[in-house]
């Protein structure tokens, strides 16, 4: 991601950028990211094209920036909270903050979202969970592990996404329980074939 340094943060420019990413959250509920030109961005945000390509090099760079600020929040909050044997914790958390930002959520995860974002999100946890399980005594190559974590984090996204899809219904307590229970099913099934 490249953003064009910014000379001075003001509340302009914190207001013309909170405009623009308010805007294209807008159009990606219709249209993929890559279909929104610049143009139709500042339209819709009521900004000049000129102001735009002050803070950005594209449409984008926009999106990349509100999922930077996302992952961040993600970051901040599990590093805070949670020590290494606090999984289902951890799990719960990540759920909330999803269920907090649902309406962001719920755009990314359409089909004119970017679900490889949230399977950068979720892997976010991938050293920790690795390592959880070697701690358990589970015992599988490496190779392994990175093949069953992939498959772990593919099948929470799926799940994440079927649960904005209906308007996240369920809590994120239960969707956490949800996504924990697939995942010891898996390594069940992982450590008896082995």
């Amino acid at each position: 991601m490249v953003h064009k340094p910014e000379t001075k943060t003001d509340r302009r420019v914190l207001y013309t950028k909170m405009f623009l990413k308010e805007s294209l959250l807008e159009l990606m509920k219709e249209k993929p990211v890559d279909k929104i030109t610049p143009t139709e961005l500042c339209r819709h945000a009521n900004i000049n094209r000129n102001t735009f390509y002050t803070h950005y090099y594209s449409v984008r760079d926009v999106l990349e920036e509100l999922e930077l600020e996302f992952s961040e929040q993600i970051v901040d909050s599990l590093t805070i909270r949670f020590s290494a044997s606090e999984y289902d914790e951890m799990l719960q958390e990540i759920c909330r903050i999803i269920y907090d930002r649902r309406d962001f959520c719920k755009i990314l995860l359409s089909e004119n979202g970017d679900t490889a974002f949230f399977n950068n999100v979720i892997g976010m946890g991938k050293p920790f969970v690795i390592a959880q399980w070697r701690d358990s005594g589970i015992e599988l190559s490496d190779e392994d592990m990175e093949m069953f974590f992939a498959f772990i984090v593919s099948g929470s996204v799926a799940i994440v996404r079927k649960w904005a899809a209906s308007d996240m219904k369920q809590t994120p307590e239960y969707i956490a329980r949800l996504i924990r229970g697939a995942a010891n099913g898996g390594i069940d099934g992982m450590i008896s074939k082995k």
